[in-house]
């Protein structure tokens, strides 16, 4: 079977992210509290104007892109999946010169994204970068799963492909509850694992 796994909020706890450093770039600035949890993006989750989410991000998203650590087990259960003869698909929307980058790390992007999956032992058969549309990637691709936690991604793959949410606050609508939900990369190997069955 082919995999499809998005990274940020799935390999890595890009929420858990924005909340603790967009609470601390808050205390910076002396203004703006956590207001929307539920919130995807952290302008809403805070209610920042778009300067004040690019300065966050200038400052802060070499942290994601260099530092993060990924989810635990992530890289143990994707190696069980190699090892059962699956293929795996790292299919990201992160792209080189994408704006919300600052301009020393926009001709990197993709770079360090190779080299973060190498430094935290992910392996991968193909990874995709600037994929706009997931839901018609993975059909194209002929993706049997496709792993992501951004509801904007869900509603394009749920037509079009094995759809798994990893569980977060901004992905509980009522519009998914037929989808199958994960809460930890073990779970994501029994549910695949059992589903393949």
């Amino acid at each position: 079977m082919k995999i499809g796994i998005d990274i940020d909020g799935v390999l890595n706890d890009h929420g858990s992210f924005c909340i603790n450093y967009g609470t601390k770039y808050c205390h910076e600035i002396g203004k703006y509290t956590l207001t929307n949890l539920d919130s995807f993006d952290i302008t809403s989750m805070f209610l920042w104007e778009d300067e004040i989410t690019h300065n966050f991000w200038n400052k802060y998203r070499s942290i994601i892109l260099t530092e993060m650590s990924s989810k635990i087990f992530a890289e143990e259960v994707i190696k069980m999946f190699k090892n059962d003869g699956h293929q795996i698909y790292i299919i990201t929307a992160r792209k080189n010169y994408d704006p919300w980058y600052s301009k020393e790390l926009q001709p990197l992007v993709e770079d360090k994204t190779k080299t973060w999956l190498d430094k935290n032992d992910i392996i991968y058969d193909e990874i995709h970068f600037d994929v706009k549309n997931k839901g018609i990637f993975c059909k194209e691709n002929n993706i049997d799963f496709m792993i992501d936690d951004d509801p904007k991604n869900i509603r394009t793959l749920k037509d079009n492909t094995n759809t798994i949410i990893f569980d977060t606050p901004y992905n509980r609508q009522e519009e998914f509850k037929n989808i199958e939900r994960v809460y930890s990369w073990y779970d994501i190997y029994n549910k695949i694992t059992n589903f393949s069955k």
